[in-house]
């Protein structure tokens, strides 16, 4: 049995950006015992994007006639070449959609722009973006085109362990995302870790009792993935969504902020379907970016920095001014740190 302390806590990541705010809301992060730390991890997509996949959205619609399709919490992520929100401001055509559906419709309704859809999103969107892509082909929406940017979370579970850089003693595991994959695939990396895993869903009785399962698992340094939300999730996962994701899109690299670049953490257009692909159809140059001076938003999203350790916290970064994504995005660390007061928070 294990004996844990203050000095010396049991270090529980929520993987998830929706588990990170959650834990705030309800209260829960709050009420811990101060042997039990939480830090946050790379669950968050808005900001694991690499800066200069974003320039390069924006360099597309500066260097072309283009109508950006995307998100919310993509608009105001600032680069070095502006935002989305600023080129809105300059006249550029940026249209926010919930679903990658609407984006076709849009394309649908207004055949003489041409759109760029940027899709931004862990294995949880991959299926909807597929359904879009399918739905553009069925219908012949020629004027919409697909930057893809779709993250793998177990990939980058190797690359957070491998880097060393933080000391994990067992994960909470999202709840959606292991909805499409199921809680097999996380066994291989956390087995060869030894690090203990729970998937558990995001209302306060099913986080509580993720967070009660994971400790005595961590307490009795036992080994274990378990699925604490199986209404929702299988072992196997969803097998239609994994077949519709397979149709279109095929395994390749990524960029990740804090993490360079991951060999095999990425989902990319297959390239029978590279006439939809915005990178060919509109080609720029490789954008040079590096992040804002002082912004630890790299260090956040690997969890080896909480955010009152950042220089720019609350100060010149805001809710109302962000400086990096973690701020920027509704899952992003920091914006859950300054809107629920973590600075006095555990961990």
């Amino acid at each position: 049995m294990r004996t844990f302390s203050s000095d010396n806590p049991a270090t529980i990541m929520e993987v998830c950006g929706t588990h990170t705010h959650e834990l705030f809301r309800t209260g829960i992060r709050f009420a811990l015992p101060n042997w039990v730390k939480l830090i946050s991890g790379p669950g968050c997509p808005v900001c694991v994007t690499d800066d200069k996949d974003l320039a390069k959205v924006i360099l597309m619609a500066t260097n072309y006639d283009l109508t950006v399709i995307t998100f919310g919490d993509m608009i105001k992520v600032p680069t070095p070449f502006g935002s989305l929100a600023s080129l809105r401001s300059e006249g550029k055509n940026v249209q926010v959609v919930y679903s990658p559906v609407d984006a076709v419709k849009y394309a649908m309704e207004h055949q003489e722009e041409t759109c760029l859809f940027f899709a931004v999103g862990f294995e949880t969107t991959m299926p909807a973006v597929a359904a879009a892509i399918k739905d553009r082909l069925a219908r012949n929406v020629d004027n919409l085109f697909f930057l893809v940017n779709h993250k793998r979370i177990v990939p980058a579970l190797y690359a957070l362990f491998g880097s060393g850089r933080v000391k994990i003693d067992g994960l909470l595991l999202p709840g959606h995302v292991s909805a499409i994959i199921g809680s097999k695939p996380y066994e291989p990396v956390l087995s060869k870790y030894d690090v203990p895993g729970v998937v558990t869903g995001f209302s306060k009785d099913q986080m509580l009792r993720g967070i009660n399962i994971l400790l005595k698992l961590i307490v009795n340094d036992k080994f274990d993935v378990i699925n604490a939300y199986p209404e929702v999730v299988r072992e196997e996962g969803n097998k239609k969504a994994q077949a519709l994701i397979e149709s279109y899109f095929e395994v390749g690299g990524a960029f990740w902020r804090g993490f360079g670049f991951i060999p095999d953490s990425a989902m990319v257009l297959k390239k029978e379907f590279s006439d939809l692909d915005a990178e060919t159809q509109f080609p720029v140059e490789e954008p040079n970016v590096s992040p804002p001076p002082g912004c630890r938003c790299a260090d956040v999203v690997l969890g080896a920095a909480d955010p009152p350790s950042c220089p720019l916290f609350g100060k010149t970064c805001t809710l109302q001014n962000p400086v990096g994504p973690c701020m920027v995005s509704s899952e992003g660390t920091c914006a859950a740190w300054l809107r629920y007061g973590g600075a006095t928070s555990n961990g």
